[in-house]
Order: structure tokens, then sequence, then C-alpha cells
């Protein structure tokens, strides 16, 4: 299994992504899969991984009016403490103001 698609998995089930889980799926320990990830592809698969949870959470952001505890949580984000910190962390900004910077729609002004 691909580590997105299994990202992707845990997140149509409202489920935290967890290294340790994909491992044991892979028959491996959490230390080796993440040497082996980050000597392929250069980077931590945490981060990875929460690059992913952190897209999906923008998109939301930008398309929904969801609340940001609902959004963190369809993201894969065990709490709304550990997405709004993530969040920053990876975008620079906190979720409120990724959410604030989204385009409006435009109504019609014909009538």
């Amino acid at each position: 299994m691909t580590v997105a698609r299994y990202v992707y998995r845990c997140l149509r089930a409202e489920e935290v992504p967890r290294v340790s889980e994909l491992a044991q799926e892979e028959g491996l320990t959490a230390e080796h899969l993440s040497r082996i990830f980050r000597s392929h592809y250069g980077e931590r698969i945490s981060d990875f991984m929460k690059s992913i949870q952190v897209r999906r959470a923008q998109r939301l952001l930008q398309t929904t009016d969801l609340s940001t505890t609902r959004i963190a949580y369809l993201s894969g984000f065990g709490t709304r403490r550990t997405f709004f910190r993530t969040f920053r962390r990876m975008t620079g900004q906190s979720p409120v103001e990724d959410a604030f910077m989204k385009p409006r729609r435009r109504r019609s002004s014909a009538a």
C-alpha cells in the first residue's frame, strides 16, 4: 500500500493516520519504514502524511463553511489543537486566517 493511499483511507474513516499503524500493516517497524521512506524521498514520512492532511484541510476551508473543529477531524487530526499547531507550522498561518482569505462567491447582479 502506498503512503498516500493509507492516509486517504484514514481520512475517509476520520481516523488519525499513524506511521506505526502503516508500518504494522506492511510488516515493518515504524523506524524501518521511516528510514526507507526518507532514503527514497528525502523527507520524513510523518511530514509527508501531515502535508496530505493539511492540503485536505485547506481544500475544506476554501470550499465549505464547516467549523475548524469539524475540518480538523475530517482531515485526520485527533484534536483541534494539533490541527492548529500543524497547520500553522506547515503553512505559516492559522486555519482561521486561511479560511478568512478564501474567495467569496459573487452573486449575479442580474435579476
